[in-house]
């Protein structure tokens, strides 16, 4: 069993291994007292030229944020006449274009609107020869005949040859 003597030594060993560790502890805070104190004009400069950064920064900000409030109301005053331009040229475009293909269809309207009544009258004519009796047919047959001579007599035919 140990002793109170050998307790006492250990406690003293201890003590003097804490107390070395301590003195180094205190002489590493030192050192690194001596080295911060060393940064501490560095740091401040530093904190001093990011102040001046910062006010620099804020000044371009605020101007930036002037030269956008002048320029707002030309810049959609800008836009405005760009779309309104772009909008008047369409609608002039389409105008145009909708006039020429008026005028280039126009003679063929002309043309397709006497086809087109030239087409009813044949199909009036060739209903009303399908609703023939057989005795109405024989006299449309011989009127034909009759208009066919006198078209090949008239004067104004020359014969053919």
């Amino acid at each position: 069993m140990p002793n109170a003597l050998d307790a006492f030594k250990a406690q003293r060993e201890a003590a003097a291994a804490v107390h070395a560790e301590l003195s180094e502890v205190s002489s590493l805070l030192r050192q690194l007292r001596a080295h911060f104190d060393g940064l501490v004009p560095e740091v401040k400069e530093l904190l001093r030229d990011q102040q001046q950064w910062l006010a620099k920064t804020q000044e371009a900000v605020l101007e930036v944020r002037q030269w956008h409030e002048r320029d707002e109301p030309r810049l959609l005053r800008g836009v405005f006449w760009r779309w309104t331009v772009a909008a008047a040229f369409a609608l002039a475009a389409a105008g145009l274009a909708g006039a020429g293909y008026a005028w280039i269809t126009k003679p063929w309207v002309a043309e397709l609107q006497q086809l087109r009544s030239r087409a009813a009258l044949s199909d009036l004519v060739e209903m009303r020869l399908q609703n023939m009796t057989s005795e109405e047919r024989r006299q449309f047959d011989s009127l034909m005949r009759l208009t066919g001579k006198r078209d090949r007599d008239h004067p104004s035919n020359p014969p053919s040859r």
